[in-house]
């Protein structure tokens, strides 16, 4: 990819998630007072989470609220701090990097689950939402696990051939999950078919991707990629904590991991940028 695509696409990346994050800031006045309402007819995921989440506070309705409004804005900041700081840069792992970070924006969908008590939208509103928020959270682990790759010695010159077909990857994924649109989880989230078989994907996914970047400490006898992975393991744990909160007791250190290992990550990054 030549810089001037790169630094369109970063542009882009900026605009919508402004876009998204205006789009969340204006839905306040209408979604905010129908978080209890969803949280009445809510339920616990019924997996192996389900034990530890009996040992955490009760469900709060609006720590969604939050989660969602984190996650825009988090995805505003990122686009912003890449192209501040990667405007020019060739390591290819930056890009695929990039639409990791730019998939939290697709959290902004998120409102239209109360936006659909409030405007008495169609129930198939929450599942269309539902698989396309599936949809940008795989694409955006897709995306850091071919950033893994290239860490780790992966050979494609033209890397843009990817974004498609991980795209339709992560689209048949979306669409063929069960969901359940008359019920929620306490996260305020339509219920999912096979959900466990669904976390172990998840987290394999984001397992392999450090495992990629530890390998690039090897492949390319650079030690910075072992910080980088570290890093992308504190960003992905926040990830998950914030997406699946409930309770401000998963809240806030979600927030706190996520932000540390995104500051953490750009700092080893940047090195590596300067010294390329």
């Amino acid at each position: 990819m030549t810089i001037s695509k790169h630094i369109v696409l970063l542009k882009a990346g900026i605009v919508i998630s402004f876009l998204s994050l205006a789009a969340f800031a204006v839905s306040v006045r209408y979604i905010f007072p129908f978080y209890p309402s969803l949280m009445n007819y809510g339920q616990a995921p019924r997996d192996i989470l389900t034990f530890i989440a009996g040992l955490l506070p009760a469900p709060v309705p609006y720590a969604a609220f939050i989660s969602t409004g984190i996650s825009v804005l988090f995805a505003f900041a990122a686009q912003v701090l890449l192209f501040y700081y990667f405007e020019k840069t060739q390591l290819i792992e930056i890009r695929f990097l990039g639409i990791f970070l730019f998939s939290f924006t697709f959290e902004v969908l998120r409102i239209l689950f109360p936006l659909k008590e409030a405007l008495q939208l169609s129930g198939y509103v929450p599942v269309i939402t539902a698989r396309l928020l599936i949809f940008g959270r795989l694409y955006g682990l897709f995306a850091l696990f071919a950033a893994g790759l290239y860490a780790c010695g992966f050979k494609l010159q033209r890397e843009e051939k990817l974004f498609f077909p991980i795209a339709i990857i992560a689209l048949m994924f979306a669409f063929r999950l069960p969901l359940d649109m008359f019920h929620y989880y306490t996260n305020i989230f339509p219920v999912i078919g096979f959900l466990r078989m669904f976390r172990i994907m998840d987290a394999s996914i984001i397992l392999l991707s450090v495992y990629c970047f530890i390998s690039g400490a090897y492949t390319r006898s650079n030690s910075e990629y072992y910080f980088i992975a570290l890093g992308l393991l504190a960003v992905t744990l926040g990830r998950s904590l914030l997406f699946a909160a409930d309770t401000w007791l998963l809240l806030f250190p979600g927030l706190v991991l996520l932000v540390f290992g995104a500051w953490f990550t750009g700092k080893q990054l940047r090195r590596m940028y300067l010294w390329a």
